[in-house]
């Protein structure tokens, strides 16, 4: 986020009052010194995120009520000194005419509130997080309820186990982008890693699954090298071995109990138009992930996919 210098928010119009997404995007605005611009895309009527459109030149109700909303929002973040536009848009579909405008914007980041889906929805048909994480061109900020605290505690989620080049470079993306965030926020930075023990799951091929001496010896030395791993992987950003986490299970269990323990804020996470987050989100794995945690989540993608300027 060295080089952040516009924020754009995507506002909820059906919830009224304070918005998670405006409240933290003010407190980063006023760390990096960015414009904020929030967003509303008009919708008549929503269906399986399917909208109506409504055109700027028609007089309608609602127009007046979207601004109200939008001048409602932007007003303690102008008291604050954060130097505010508000936009309303329209379209046929919301994830569309969303990914449609950020792609013609100068944003830096984006920042939207997320809340519950469904499982069949989230898994088979998709939703506007699911959308915006995969078509993004910028890194995207998904916001819960839950407030940051002083300091914020910044996860990072990487995966050592490199299959390809493109991965590892993710990792140091994620990596890049988890530090630059906890540099600005004065947040404590630390950096996770799960994973299904080779051991384990040879043991469950094999129909064998007894705690054996060899058992737990394979367990413990693959643990041991993974730590490693992580540790040569975040020896640049300065990371201390306390904030080091290498946890044996399922992605979602081993995130649950880490962020959980730690009261993480923000979780950073990868994700990529061909690479495992893509297929894991299809499979409701990360998306699960997404449900579950009560933190936020930055989604960054590689960056020779991403515009030219960095997080």
């Amino acid at each position: 986020m060295n080089q952040i210098k516009h924020i754009l928010v995507v506002v909820d119009p059906s919830v009224r009052g304070k918005q998670s997404a405006v409240d933290k995007t003010t407190i980063l605005a006023r760390h990096v010194g960015a414009s904020v611009e929030l967003l509303i895309c008009d919708i008549a009527s929503a269906i399986d995120d399917r909208v109506i459109p409504l055109h700027p030149h028609e007089a309608h109700p609602s127009n007046t009520r979207l601004l109200g909303i939008l001048d409602e929002l932007a007003t303690p973040a102008r008291a604050a000194g954060v130097d505010v536009k508000t936009h309303l848009i329209y379209g046929n579909s919301l994830y569309d005419s969303l990914l449609d405008y950020i792609r013609g914007s100068t944003a830096d980041l984006v920042v939207k509130d997320t809340h519950h889906h469904t499982f069949a929805k989230r898994t088979f048909w998709g939703n506007t997080d699911w959308h915006l994480a995969r078509g993004c061109a910028v890194p995207l900020l998904l916001t819960k309820k839950q407030t940051w605290m002083q300091p914020p505690i910044i996860m990072a989620a990487v995966d050592p186990t490199h299959v390809n080049e493109r991965a590892a470079a993710l990792d140091r993306h994620i990596l890049y982008c988890a530090a630059s965030l906890a540099g600005h926020l004065r947040a404590d930075l630390h950096v996770i890693h799960t994973f299904v023990p080779t051991a384990f799951a040879n043991a469950v091929v094999a129909g064998n699954v007894r705690m054996s001496p060899e058992y737990c010896e394979a367990l413990q030395v693959e643990s041991t090298y993974r730590y490693y791993e992580i540790e040569h992987l975040v020896r640049p950003y300065g990371v201390s071995g306390e904030h080091l986490h290498v946890e044996m299970g399922t992605p979602q269990s081993g995130l649950m109990s880490t962020v959980t323990q730690h009261r993480t804020d923000i979780m950073v996470m990868g994700a990529s138009a061909h690479g495992r987050w893509h297929r894991t989100v299809v499979g409701s794995t990360a998306a699960s992930v997404l449900e579950s945690l009560p933190c936020d989540f930055l989604i960054v993608r590689p960056s020779d996919e991403m515009q030219s300027v960095p997080l």
